[in-house]
């Protein structure tokens, strides 16, 4: 359990300068007039809803330093008022809002509201007891980045 402890603060650790930099890249304009284009899901019939949320994974990378894991990098779309169900993440993880604000809590902490052009952290192996898009009209976007084994899930449900 001490090895397991100390690979999820070593991948914790190597998470952070990715993760930053990804947001300090973010909050920067682009040197050219024209915005960096950001990956959507692709448009759905009119008979078929939005999904409520959305996972894309925009980047990700082994880590010769760390056999056996990988840096990624999602967008995470929720549509207006979304909650997330109860959940846990296996690694820590560093995010940044682009648009839109959530509240958030883990365990039987008090919850924190993060609003646009804010960064985040994420707790590893603690409840994610609330999530959720605090404005009913418009979606929250942001990225996320984590550095976990390959093929894990980032996500897991009770």
């Amino acid at each position: 359990m001490l090895d397991l402890v100390a690979r999820h603060r070593a991948a914790a650790l190597l998470s952070l300068p990715f993760a930053l930099g990804c947001a300090a890249a973010a909050a920067q304009p682009a040197a050219s007039a024209q915005p960096a284009a950001v990956p959507r899901a692709a448009a759905l019939p009119a008979s078929h809803p939005p999904e409520p949320i959305t996972r894309t994974l925009l980047e990700h990378h082994d880590l010769p330093e760390l056999p056996g894991w990988e840096a990624r990098l999602y967008l995470i779309e929720y549509a207006p008022g979304v909650s997330a169900p109860l959940h846990h993440h296996p690694v820590p993880s560093l995010g940044y809002v682009f648009s839109g604000s959530f509240e958030s809590a883990f365990g039987d902490q008090p919850p924190i509201v993060v609003r646009e052009g804010q960064s985040f952290m994420d707790q590893a192996l603690t409840p994610h007891t609330l999530f959720r898009n605090l404005d009913p009209a418009r979606p929250l976007r942001f990225v996320i980045s984590y550095v976990v084994q390959k093929d894990a899930p980032v996500v897991l449900t009770p």
